[in-house]
């Protein structure tokens, strides 16, 4: 796993999952709720496909959430 960009730790806990469907993507594209990645992530509205998956991780230390597109 990567570093922490506010604290350097390298420990991570899985928090949540989202299996995209096509509300989802749907959703990314026209970057409603539930997708809250737009800002960051402008991509992956483009190269989501259904069946993907968001995964949310949290620094065990500070408590950073970081969000990874799984294909």
């Amino acid at each position: 796993m990567v570093k922490c960009p506010n604290c350097g730790n390298e420990s991570w806990s899985r928090i949540s999952n989202v299996t995209i469907t096509d509300e989802y993507l749907k959703a990314m594209k026209e970057n409603l709720p539930p997708y809250k990645y737009a800002a960051g992530h402008p991509d992956w509205a483009n190269i989501a496909r259904v069946g993907n998956y968001i995964i949310e991780f949290q620094c065990k230390r500070c408590e950073f959430i970081i969000p990874e597109l799984c294909y």
